[in-house]
């Protein structure tokens, strides 16, 4: 993801991002808030999977769990819902 925009320490100077320009220290990189969103979903999208197939893949491990009977399976469905939800 690109910064949209560079703001010096905590002043009120900004400087436009520049293709090829890397701003000298005591610069730091601001971000459009709209892809922030996106990649914070992106990223619990991606954990979630995570979680799935975690469970999944230790469910064929033993052969005897499925989604209803087996504790480890419920815990990383729950995970992958709290992910999901952007809670803790």
């Amino acid at each position: 993801m690109k910064p949209v925009l560079y703001r010096y320490r905590d002043s009120e100077s900004v400087i436009k991002s520049m293709e090829g320009y890397t701003p000298a220290e005591g610069w730091e990189p601001l971000y459009d808030q709209a892809a922030m969103d996106a990649a914070v979903a992106a990223e619990r999208k991606r954990c979630a999977k995570v979680c799935i197939e975690w469970a999944d893949a230790h469910a064929k491990d033993t052969g005897i769990c499925t989604y209803e009977n087996c504790d480890f399976v419920a815990a990383a469905m729950d995970c992958a819902d709290a992910i999901r939800k952007g809670t803790e």
